[in-house]
């Protein structure tokens, strides 16, 4: 059935009349805002959207489950991993530590001049260099439990 476009376009203003005599003035009271009769499209473009748009935890729950088939197949080197770089990442920025004395001004006598003292910083460099110290130990460390846990692996399975 072959439909004309001047039909098509009969519809289309036949709508639009419709749409603006009857349905607007029932809408146009002080009660309802005419905004609000479009609710229906706030539904639709939900459901368009649960079609489309994964939901919030999908990525969190496929990375998971990826992290569960490496562990079981590397048997815990994810989870060794996951361990040093929550360390590391921690590591990486430090609180600052101090142990300090503050004597207050007037305290041992009337015109006294109070003093603070740090005994932390002092030894900040060293601390520093510490740190570094064991953070390379650690990374070398790593490297060398993963590589023994790779070669186990394929010289079993071989």
């Amino acid at each position: 059935m072959k439909v004309s476009k001047r039909k098509i376009v009969l519809l289309a203003v036949l709508i639009v009349v419709v749409f603006s005599l009857f349905l607007l003035p029932a809408y146009a009271s002080e009660s309802h805002s005419w905004w609000e009769s479009f609710g229906w499209f706030g539904d639709i473009a939900n459901f368009v959207k649960s079609l489309v748009v994964p939901p919030a935890n999908y990525f969190h729950n496929r990375l998971a489950k990826l992290n569960g088939l490496v562990n079981a197949k590397f048997s815990g080197l994810g989870q060794l991993y996951q361990i040093l770089n929550d360390f590391f990442y921690k590591l990486g920025s430090p609180a600052q530590a101090e142990l300090s004395i503050r004597i207050p001004n007037n305290f041992l006598f009337p015109g006294y001049r109070g003093f603070s003292m740090n005994f932390f910083g002092a030894a900040q460099p060293y601390i520093r260099f510490l740190r570094n110290v064991l953070t390379a130990s650690c990374s070398i460390f790593t490297v060398v439990i993963c590589y023994h846990k790779i070669r186990t692996f394929f010289t079993e399975e071989g």
